[in-house]
């Protein structure tokens, strides 16, 4: 793994989580998100694999200072149903990455707001 030790802290307390241990994530083929972390646990796809809902494979996004990339409301058909999705915290400036956060897209969502009500769970980074 290519990577900073202090940017995948929160990788231990996912690792460990009953519930999301057996996750894996899953990047559109065309975006290059800066994620730094163990590329096992990621799978380069094309859009309509991106989309799919998938019980133990879900989408991944980079969250930083500059949005949310790729940007969740833009991805032509991503709201088709309830699914979950992960989106790493970093700073694309100092590198600092604050952890993954877990959201739920409810089945008839139209747009993606991070409200703290689709909040499923923060795997911090310490």
């Amino acid at each position: 793994m290519n990577t900073k030790p202090h940017t995948i802290l929160w990788l231990n307390h996912f690792n460990t989580n009953a519930r999301f241990s057996s996750i894996r994530f899953k990047v559109l083929n065309e975006c290059n998100p800066r994620l730094n972390f163990d590329p096992d646990l990621i799978d380069n796809v094309e859009h309509d694999t991106f989309i799919s809902i998938e019980k133990d494979r879900i989408p991944l996004f980079l969250g930083s200072q500059f949005g949310i990339q790729p940007r969740i409301d833009d991805i032509s058909g991503f709201f088709n149903g309830e699914k979950l999705i992960a989106i790493l915290g970093k700073s694309l400036l100092s590198g600092v990455v604050a952890g993954l956060f877990i959201y739920k897209i409810e089945k008839n969502d139209l747009s993606f707001s991070a409200a703290p009500s689709q909040k499923v769970i923060f795997f911090r980074n310490q």
